[in-house]
């Protein structure tokens, strides 16, 4: 991806914002046939070099002649300096011609997808909602919708990002960024049934899921590999709950072959098949979970000495071969 920014919109889609936005207005009215003096004020415009000045009088002339028919020959006039700033990259510049043109037209369709692209491109995610919305409502897309769930979730706004990633599931019900980011929270607030329903939606979706353009493939696998690595998660921890040790087992397996460092896999391993008295993969378990050092060491440790000593005459001697397998497995 060329830049943080645009890890929220795809190339593509900037590309369709800011062509999309250059279709001029149907609604132009033509209430009154040209003066001379509007038409030495649009050949001002045409021949001025200097942008700045070009500018002035492109904002005079829409504010002093509205209604002139010459209007959509001053406004091609306006959008190319937009172009011409969009394509040096001139992103701040694009943001303060946007704002001050919005004061003379109100809801500009050009303006705003404009603006769109110049907050993403600068990363800032609150003035990118605010006209992403805009730009939404006239062309709805799972993307866009995506990007501005992403946006609000960035600058804290989690009434917002909630009500978007549910647009983006209502276009796209099998994204797998939404997917997994819903999977953690209601896993995380304990909202078990919903944590298991997206869990299990996340599972079906990723055989299928395609790479999104601009997408490294280092990245996207690391965004997969974390989906079915936090799917096989809450699908074991459920189980485990439900006492149903053996499907906890392949679900916290599966989930480690995704994620190797999981200490609570690892941890919730060696409990299980302790239930299951299977105390040798308990004790390995339990030592992975301890040489990870998360948050679940203490007490894997504790169960790892318990177990080892009640099947070594209570004594510890010998338990360094068991940490050793566990970080030579574990590398």
């Amino acid at each position: 991806m060329a830049s943080h920014s645009v890890s929220y919109l795809s190339k593509s889609l900037l590309s369709i914002l800011f062509i999309g936005a250059l279709v001029l207005s149907p609604s132009i009215i033509r209430a009154q046939e040209p003066t001379e003096e509007e038409y030495n004020a649009l050949t001002a415009i045409q021949n001025e070099k200097e942008v700045g000045k070009k500018i002035d009088l492109i904002f005079a002339f829409l504010k002093e002649k509205p209604k002139s028919s010459y209007k959509e020959h001053v406004m091609a006039e306006y959008q190319r300096i937009i172009i011409e700033f969009r394509d040096a990259k001139r992103w701040n510049e694009i943001i303060s011609l946007g704002d001050r043109f919005l004061d003379v037209a109100p809801g500009d369709d050009f303006t705003e997808k404009a603006l769109v692209v110049a907050y993403a491109e600068t990363n800032n995610m609150r003035g990118f909602a605010t006209y992403g919305e805009k730009a939404y409502a006239q062309k709805p897309t799972a993307a866009l919708a995506l990007a501005i769930a992403q946006a609000y979730q960035k600058i804290g706004n989690d009434a917002k990002y909630n009500q978007w990633r549910e647009k983006v599931l209502a276009q796209d019900p099998n994204n797998i960024e939404i997917l997994i980011d819903m999977t953690r929270r209601y896993m995380a607030s304990q909202n078990t049934a919903q944590a298991v329903k997206y869990a299990k939606q996340t599972l079906s979706a990723l055989p299928k899921a395609k790479k999104p353009e601009g997408v490294s493939d280092k990245d996207w696998k690391n965004t997969t590999d974390a989906g079915y690595a936090t799917a096989y998660a809450v699908l074991g921890a459920n189980a485990y709950q439900n006492q149903s040790y053996a499907e906890a087992v392949r679900n916290f397996e599966n989930s480690v072959k995704y994620f190797k460092r999981n200490d609570s896999a690892y941890y919730h391993l060696g409990l299980c098949y302790w239930q299951q008295n299977k105390l040798q993969p308990a004790m390995l378990n339990f030592a992975k979970a301890y040489v990870i050092k998360g948050s679940t060491s203490s007490s894997a440790k504790k169960y790892l000495d318990q177990l080892y000593r009640s099947s070594n005459r209570n004594s510890l001697a010998g338990i360094e071969r068991v940490i050793e397998r566990a970080q030579q497995d574990l590398r």
